[in-house]
């Protein structure tokens, strides 16, 4: 089962892919770090998980910036956790983390979001690749670069739902206006990555409302 919280003045989608019996997954934990943990907590009691993944899509601070908060969280309930981020993100972790992002927002004149929002992002346990399985699931990253240089969708639910981050949206796709983005890339991404995927299949956006690969596909043929 997919949950989908909308977090944030940007209107953030968080989602938690909650199965019986195997880890909980929170993908994106993007602000409001008190109500994912509350609803990462019932999920995980629920659901009778081993532990907590925190699954990021790309490193944009409105995707990232409860990650901290919500770890902290999940440590003092000592609940097991591990997370993952794509490998083409690395600054936007860590040590280079703020540079990288306040580089991002002064670009596209967000400024007065992360000035307010800015919150530390810390290192992921692991850095994943195009393909990767997150460890005791069927959740499968797809690289979808362009938004990011390492921007990346998950593949669920046995391969009927996929949780697009900022790559496709309902009507749209991620923005690139900024240093780390391509408009061709992210075509590509899509047209050559998400429209070779069943149409059948739900996409659930980092913004908005949920769609489907067949509703978007037209837009790339």
């Amino acid at each position: 089962m997919i949950r989908r919280l909308s977090v944030g003045p940007l209107g953030e989608n968080v989602y938690i892919v909650e199965d019986p019996g195997v880890p909980l997954v929170v993908v994106d934990p993007g602000a409001e770090p008190e109500r994912i943990l509350a609803e990462t907590l019932a999920a995980f009691h629920r659901s009778n998980a081993p532990a907590v993944y925190v699954a990021l899509t790309h490193g944009h601070l409105d995707h990232v910036g409860a990650l901290g908060g919500l770890l902290a969280g999940l440590a003092s309930e000592e609940v097991p956790t591990r997370t993952f981020a794509p490998s083409g993100d690395r600054n936007y972790f860590g040590a280079t983390a703020r540079e990288t992002n306040e580089r991002i927002f002064a670009s596209i004149h967000g400024m007065g979001y992360f000035h307010k929002h800015w919150a530390d992002v810390p290192e992921p346990d692991d850095y994943y690749d195009d393909g990767f399985v997150l460890p005791g699931t069927s959740i499968v990253a797809l690289h979808t670069p362009g938004h990011t240089q390492g921007s990346s969708c998950f593949l669920a639910e046995g391969g009927s739902a996929l949780i697009a981050g900022d790559t496709l949206f309902r009507d749209g796709r991620g923005r690139t206006d900024n240093f780390d983005a391509d408009e061709g890339t992210i075509v590509r991404s899509i047209r050559e990555r998400l429209c070779a995927l069943p149409e059948s299949v739900r996409v659930w956006p980092g913004h908005g409302e949920p769609t489907t690969i067949g509703r978007e596909k037209r837009y790339y043929q």
